[in-house]
């Protein structure tokens, strides 16, 4: 069976942004542990006294976790989709974490937009 164009449509939204996701995270990494001037230390918030070094590796094992999770979704793996679902919602639950509740971060809107896509789409793949 042909796949609908909404179907596509929810796929390439799904890939881009969890290539926006590994692009995010291993920036915060770099920007935590590099003075780049004009851009400044990306503000993870207030919550947790984290050394930079650890933020930095906490964000590339994060940005791994979203590349791992990519390959089988950009092959239409059934699995790899549910990791980018559990991995956007996690992002949003540690966003709110670090931030705080309420606090609406670019991270959150992508990370809500992939969800929003994916569960259609795995909710149409897990029925067949």
């Amino acid at each position: 069976m042909t796949e609908t164009r909404s179907l596509g449509c929810l796929r390439l939204v799904v890939l881009v942004g969890t290539v926006e996701k590994v692009l995010q995270h291993a920036l915060t990494a770099l920007f935590v542990l590099v003075e780049i001037p004009g851009i400044g230390t990306p503000d993870i918030g207030t919550r947790f006294d984290l050394s930079n070094p650890t933020m930095a590796v906490l964000n590339i094992a994060y940005a791994l976790l979203f590349v791992w999770a990519l390959i089988p979704a950009a092959k239409r793996s059934i699995s790899g989709y549910r990791l980018v679902l559990f991995l956007a919602l996690l992002d949003i639950a540690l966003e709110f974490i670090f931030h705080g509740l309420f606090f609406i971060t670019v991270s959150v809107l992508v990370s809500t937009l992939i969800s929003l896509c994916i569960i259609p789409f795995v909710r149409v793949r897990g029925d067949s």
